[in-house]
């Protein structure tokens, strides 16, 4: 469900949110403090991966999600009501994306994804 133009490659945006993701990780590492901000270094990567790809409707169900996760727990909000309201939302979301949402690929995309099929083939 594309609701507007990508700002950038598909390739692209998955270099930066890898990159914000393993920055993210080190950070972690360094700090050991796993949970939640687990849950900030899985979430901000994808969602960024997802708007600069322009699915922004992706990448606010996302942020909600993983930042709803992180604030619930961070601040001891009650969970038990909460979080499973939130995956609930963010599943639904999914299914109804995929299943009745319309095809999200480009003529663009979709040579990108030709052309490195065949230097793939080429390799072999």
């Amino acid at each position: 469900m594309s609701d507007r133009h990508p700002i950038t490659s598909r390739k692209k945006a998955q270099v930066l949110s890898t990159s914000l993701f393993l920055i993210g990780l080190a950070t972690l590492i360094f700090t050991d403090s796993w949970w939640p901000a687990i849950m900030l270094i899985v979430g901000l990567p994808l969602a960024l991966r997802q708007y600069l790809v322009g699915r922004t409707y992706d990448t606010m169900m996302t942020l909600l999600v993983f930042v709803g996760t992180f604030v619930t727990v961070q601040f001891d909000i009650s969970w038990r009501i909460f979080l499973p309201i939130l995956f609930a939302l963010g599943a639904l979301y999914i299914l109804f994306r995929e299943f009745f949402g319309p095809e999200d690929t480009t003529e663009d995309e979709r040579e990108e994804e030709i052309n490195h099929e065949i230097e793939e083939d080429k390799k072999k």
